[in-house]
């Protein structure tokens, strides 16, 4: 059985070799470790993974590497983050990128490709090293003067709908720190591409000793996007056939690590702010006080969200009218989500893994006349680690 397929092409123009893989989804996959180039900036160090032989990157290899880079690179730091991709069968990691600052925040970039596209490694490394020259930029913390909470010598405790019982004592003025952002790209000729930027909160000085609360949310240029081949072939890319968007789903998993005990409790835009039909725009506010303001766009058909208390994890169900430019064309989109997790589990000194963040699409092409129509399926995701102490 043939494991993989090469071409060997000889630049002419530019007197280079250059080495091009490719890999059937059902077909075994080789793997090698990767080339590790760091370049250290100001305040941060970067690191850089890409093939250097055309072979793609194991998930195994980033889990137990990247923890290693960061811990070194912000050795001082008490709280340390990272994330490793979760891809389907037939696709493969091609690149990733971490800069890690002293104070342990990260910004990551991930490249992936499915369905036996093609692997360049000349053109991975250049990606990687473009993104490289920018700073890591945060959402600098932001302090309230005003206090919340209950006068000192006093106490508050609060029952949810699960029997979960929360103690407030004294006053405290809570902000979400940003600790992370996490850019992915997914090449899935010759159906579409998927693209998502989200950032990572974490509520910081909220006076309560039993729970860390995190968000995945918006940030700067943060999105959900589907790009389906249909727009990309018009647009002049011949690698790409006729597909359309035609089903689609975010999901932000919480319930990954039971000793954490994690409880899902914020989830925007939510079906109680209106029901989400047809092309349309909705504000939405997620974090109480503080709070983070974005924008989620509604495709044509809906969007229909999900807050599932039972798996802990909320789900953005999105239907798309097949001829709508939203299943044609780029379509773009912003959710978010936060839970609560023991502090006292995760504050052990151990790597525990936090969410699960995934983009799945369900594209469409419909052969005239033939009465039947393809649903290839594509999806891209990643999930955030944390370790404290």
């Amino acid at each position: 059985m043939r494991q993989k397929v090469v071409w060997f092409i000889l630049g002419v123009l530019v007197g280079s070799l250059f080495v091009v893989s490719a890999y059937s989804p059902n077909e075994s996959v080789h793997y090698a470790a990767p080339a590790i180039q760091r370049i250290p900036g100001q305040n941060y160090t970067t690191y850089l993974l890409y093939p250097k032989n055309g072979l793609p990157i194991s998930q195994d290899f980033l889990k137990e590497t990247v923890p290693k880079l960061v811990e070194k690179s912000a050795p001082n730091a008490k709280w340390h983050v990272y994330a490793v991709p979760e891809l389907p069968k037939g696709s493969v990691i091609t690149g990733y990128g971490i800069k890690v600052t002293k104070d342990g925040r990260v910004e990551i970039l991930i490249t992936a490709t499915g369905n036996g596209a093609p692997i360049m490694p000349d053109k991975i490394r250049s990606e990687l090293l473009e993104w490289s020259k920018k700073a890591p930029k945060f959402k600098p913390d932001v302090i309230p003067k005003e206090k919340i909470g209950v006068p000192n010598g006093w106490e508050v405790k609060t029952v949810d709908s699960n029997g979960n019982v929360k103690v407030y004592s004294g006053e405290s003025s809570p902000y979400w720190h940003s600790f992370g952002a996490l850019e992915i790209r997914k090449v899935d000729p010759p159906h579409g591409n998927l693209y998502a930027r989200f950032y990572m909160y974490g509520l910081w000085n909220d006076g309560d000793p039993k729970w860390e609360t995190f968000l995945v949310g918006p940030g700067d240029r943060a999105v959900y996007r589907i790009a389906p081949g249909y727009g990309l072939r018009e647009s002049g890319n011949r690698r790409y056939d006729d597909f359309v968007t035609y089903r689609a789903r975010i999901v932000h998993d919480w319930n990954l690590d039971s000793r954490l005990d994690p409880q899902l409790e914020l989830v925007k835009p939510i079906i109680e702010e209106g029901m989400f039909k047809g092309h349309s725009q909705v504000s939405a506010t997620i974090g109480g006080t503080p709070s983070l303001t974005f924008t989620a766009t509604i495709p044509e058909y809906e969007m229909d969200p999900v807050a599932d208390i039972d798996l802990q994890r909320s789900v953005w169900i999105m239907k798309f009218n097949p001829r709508s430019r939203d299943a044609k064309y780029t379509f773009g989109t912003m959710v978010a989500s936060s839970a609560r997790v023991k502090e006292a589990v995760l504050h052990d000194g151990n790597w525990h893994r936090i969410v699960g963040v995934s983009l799945w699409v369900k594209f469409e092409s419909c052969a005239p006349g033939a009465g039947f129509c393809l649903h290839p399926e594509t999806s891209a995701g990643v999930v955030w680690y944390v370790k404290v102490g």
